[in-house]
């Protein structure tokens, strides 16, 4: 799908601004949404404080208006005890005249306030000093003895009575009535006035539940008053605003047809009845917010915002749908969404057209690199590419710095071919002289083995492995009289030509100075003389000289700071042989060296080698080593000359594995058989 570079950045392109527009809408989603519900949390605080203030007018005015009924009853309530005061003054003045007889005239005056009867503004009463009822209008309450009733302050009716300033002043005292089953638990507003000629208290009393029916009265208008606000309130499209009372009785809402369902309603988080939750976050909790889900509503999740009016134990309220507070972020979301869609389909046509013009010349490019894989580079008289010379002037971009590359690089490439073809030509002339050297330097040393198959009494098998085409390393045997054989084996310092030329001619020298001299040490002398005398390259030998009388399984050697020799025991035993004669070959002249020998039994080898042996690394750059040699050379014990060099051949190379050759390698190995029984 993306496999050219327009589809990818195209494709990329699309994908920064599909992620970019979701990662801005989910944003503006959010925050608006939070802002909205921020903005109707304080739209319903604000219209509770309104609702709130209103009932608190209302309340007030309640109050005043009970205030102003209590002192209308007590203005009252004194007028008719003074009327009842007066009618006492006119009867006792016709007593005094003796117009009239006391004790009818008492008596008459008892049954005028028993027929008085009850109304709405009071009943008359007497009371005999020990503030007993002698006479009123409800006839089971004579005889009751209300002195020790207690009044609102907590002062019963006869030390009010009694502490009076005045004895014939009126008396105004609200108590709580307790001597009829018909008045028991209520509270009555007495006026009570001493009249002292007959030694009697009359007042007048009338129910308390009298003046607090009017003030029920009133409750009940600042009710349908609210409701007939709550009507005109409007809260998103379905929420509403309710009141209801510590009973959980819905007193005014919005829309009257829901306060029978909105009472019974539960809340499904707590399971509790939902006004109750709305109580308790109201007093108890204090913010008034509450979430919830009900059945009364199939809008999903619901806020409601509560507070509790104490004075008369209301709890008004707001509650609105979730849903219909987010309703107009959605439908911004929805608009957003739309004009973000038109923007980025109008944005991808124009980047899919700025990238087309950007990538037709890189198209073109491409298709010239494809063709000029098929050129043929090597004529002479090949023809310009007049469009790729001309997109390099066109453009300054890096489309026109790509073209001038693509220019250039062709130029190059022509060069770099007609150069290559002539170095190839002279790497292959090269490598055929070297591979002629590599023939002639391999000449010089025995190859065919076993060299002496006429001799039953020597075992002698080598091997010489270059690191390059010609090498450095060295070994040679031969016999220099009919039962002593010359072996020897050296390193070149160096690789490559130089080296291999400076073996051939130490080879050269050894062999010709020993047919004069029987002892290795002199050899090694008259070698080094020779290499150190005319050493321009600064090149050195490190040489092991070794002449075995066949007889007698005596060897005679010189070591001229070459890698010590393993000396291979008949019994099994293997050890290194470390005695040196002097140092390295050619670095001086004048160097004695001296003579060393050592006697083989018969079964006895010896394994020569050079330090591309030992130094051999694996891939992890770890060295074959002294060690591992004798190991391997003490478990071949056993094997021939041939079976033995060949086995180590084969672990070096098991070890290096694909680990470069950076040395020579040679292994010399030769077993004393003597006798032969």
């Amino acid at each position: 799908m993306f496999t050219s570079l327009q589809s990818k950045i195209v494709g990329l392109i699309i994908f920064i601004m599909v992620i970019t527009a979701l990662i801005l809408i989910f944003i503006a989603n959010k925050e608006i949404g939070n802002a909205m519900l921020v903005q109707q949390d304080k739209l319903s605080r604000h219209v509770l404080s309104l609702i709130d203030l209103n009932i608190k007018g209302e309340y007030n005015n309640l109050i005043t208006d009970k205030i102003d009924a209590v002192t209308r009853h007590k203005a009252l309530l004194q007028n008719r005890t003074a009327m009842v005061v007066n009618m006492l003054d006119h009867q006792n003045d016709l007593i005094v005249q003796k117009s009239l007889p006391p004790q009818a005239t008492k008596t008459m005056v008892l049954d005028w306030i028993t027929r008085s009867g009850t109304s709405k503004f009071g009943s008359f009463f007497v009371l005999d000093p020990s503030l007993t009822i002698i006479s009123h209008a409800q006839p089971d309450l004579v005889g009751v003895n209300i002195g020790g009733f207690i009044d609102m302050k907590r002062k019963t009716v006869e030390e009010v009575v009694n502490t009076a300033v005045y004895d014939n002043a009126p008396i105004i005292d609200v108590v709580n009535w307790e001597g009829s089953r018909n008045a028991v638990g209520k509270k009555v507003l007495l006026c009570m006035q001493r009249y002292t000629p007959w030694n009697w208290i009359v007042g007048t009393m009338v129910s308390v539940d009298t003046i607090e029916v009017e003030a029920r009265q009133q409750l009940d208008k600042i009710v349908a008053t609210l409701n007939e606000t709550f009507e005109e309130i409007t809260v998103a499209k379905t929420g509403f605003a309710f009141l209801f009372d510590n009973s959980l009785r819905i007193l005014a809402i919005t829309d009257d047809t829901l306060a029978q369902e909105f009472e019974l309603s539960t809340n499904r988080q707590t399971g509790n009845p939902l006004l109750q939750d709305m109580m308790a976050k109201a007093t108890r909790r204090g913010d008034g917010f509450l979430s919830y889900e009900s059945d009364m509503f199939n809008a999903g999740e619901m806020v409601a915002y509560t507070s509790y009016f104490k004075p008369l134990g209301w709890y008004i309220g707001i509650t609105v749908p979730v849903s219909e507070i987010m309703e107009p972020v959605n439908a911004l979301t929805t608009k957003q969404s739309a004009l973000i869609a038109i923007i980025l389909f109008l944005s991808i046509l124009f980047t899919a057209w700025l990238v087309s013009r950007i990538s037709k010349p890189l198209n073109i490019l491409a298709a010239r690199v494809k063709e000029f894989s098929d050129e043929d580079l090597t004529r002479e008289d090949a023809p310009e590419d007049t469009y790729i010379n001309t997109l390099a002037g066109q453009y300054k971009d890096e489309v026109g710095r790509l073209a001038q590359a693509f220019v250039f690089m062709k130029k190059e490439l022509r060069d770099n071919i007609r150069q290559l073809i002539e170095t190839t030509a002279e790497n292959e002339r090269i490598n055929g002289e070297l591979n002629v050297a590599k023939s002639i330097q391999l000449g010089l040393l025995p190859k065919i083995f076993p060299p002496f198959p006429e001799r039953s009494d020597l075992g002698i098998y080598a091997s010489l492995e270059p690191a390059k085409e010609v090498g450095g390393d060295l070994y040679d045997f031969y016999f220099v009289d009919d039962n002593k054989l010359c072996f020897t084996i050296g390193d070149v310092s160096g690789k490559g030509v130089p080296a291999s030329l400076m073996m051939a001619i130490t080879k050269t020298l050894i062999k010709t100075s020993s047919g004069k001299h029987a002892d290795p040490a002199d050899i090694m002398i008259e070698v080094n003389e020779a290499i150190a005398g005319d050493n321009p390259q600064s090149l050195f030998v490190t040489l092991f000289i070794a002449i075995l009388d066949l007889d007698t399984g005596k060897v005679a050697y010189s070591n001229g700071g070459h890698n010590p020799p393993i000396l291979i025991s008949r019994t099994g035993g293997c050890r290194y042989v470390k005695e040196s004669s002097g140092p390295v070959v050619g670095i001086m002249d004048g160097i004695p060296y001296k003579p060393l020998s050592l006697t083989l039994e018969p079964g006895d080898a010896l394994f020569l080698y050079t330090d591309g042996v030992t130094e051999a690394q694996n891939p992890a750059e770890e060295f074959y080593s002294d060690h591992t040699l004798l190991e391997k050379v003490s478990a071949l014990v056993d094997n021939t000359c041939q079976e033995t060099v060949l086995s180590i051949k084969s672990d070096l190379k098991t070890f290096a594995d694909v680990a470069p050759q950076y040395d020579d390698i040679a292994m010399l190995m030769v077993r004393y058989r003597g006798e032969v029984s």
